[in-house]
């Protein structure tokens, strides 16, 4: 994501420290994740350390099982694809 990135998965600019997520400016985050997708773990981290951090807002995330990255955008018709485009135009409806 970063082609300067020498810090791997732990690089600051991929991975704020959860101190700074308490200040998150917003009320809701909706996190989607692959199984088979590298960045996974990200993630998942990112929710659990969002829910640690002392932020008041909702969190929370979605995993497609047996997907990788991006799968939504090879074949958007396909209807994994569906349900995760219609799961976010809810979510950004609802505010």
């Amino acid at each position: 994501m970063c082609p300067t990135n020498i810090g791997g998965l732990e690089d600051p600019r991929l991975k704020p420290p959860a101190r700074d997520l308490s200040r998150l400016g917003c009320e809701r985050v909706l996190i989607f994740v692959a199984e088979k997708d590298h960045l996974n773990v990200v993630g998942k981290n990112y929710y659990e350390e969002l829910k640690r951090s002392g932020w008041q807002g909702s969190v929370e995330i979605v995993e497609n099982f047996g997907e990788d990255h991006c799968f939504h955008l090879h074949n958007p018709n396909y209807s994994k694809a569906v349900e995760l485009t219609n799961t976010f135009v809810t979510f950004i409806k609802e505010h």
